[in-house]
């Protein structure tokens, strides 16, 4: 009876802890339209990453952790202009996870893509997508959607 016992408590901790870590989101995100012009809006991504956590940034070596990006998902009112900039300069430092340099965001990072409207009104729809990693792991890649109406 006790090994049974001790059976079920070992099996509630392994559980609480499969579902910690699954419900984890070290990093929240907000998201703003600034109009440069009347042809011309930027699409801002603004994330806030928990003490003791980083986020990869954009431009990450081949065989590194998967990287920051903000993707824009195309319709006939407007058209992506260029590419997705870091307006937050990532610290590229070495990291043991993957044995190689990589740029990383801790605490704050703030990335963008210009956007060319097309037609009014228009629907900007898309997603950032990113990886956390702390000390002693990393979470899966995630994606966090966004929309607007630009009139």
């Amino acid at each position: 009876m006790k090994n049974l016992a001790l059976f079920f408590i070992v099996a509630l901790i392994a559980s609480t802890t499969v579902v910690k870590s699954q419900t984890q989101k070290p990093v929240k995100w907000t998201f703003e339209i600034k109009e440069i012009n009347r042809y011309e809006v930027k699409v801002i991504a603004h994330a806030t990453i928990q003490e003791g956590w980083k986020m990869y940034g954009i431009s990450v070596p081949e065989n590194g952790p998967f990287p920051t990006n903000l993707v824009l998902e195309s319709n006939d009112t407007f058209r992506p202009v260029k590419r997705t900039i870091e307006d937050t300069k990532p610290v590229v430092k070495h990291d043991d996870v993957f044995d190689i340099e990589v740029p990383y965001f801790k605490k704050k990072a703030t990335i963008s893509h210009n956007v060319r409207i097309l037609k009014r009104p228009a629907t900007i729809k898309g997603y950032v997508e990113f990886m956390t990693c702390n000390d002693e792991s990393c979470l899966p890649p995630d994606e966090i959607e966004f929309s607007f109406e630009v009139k």
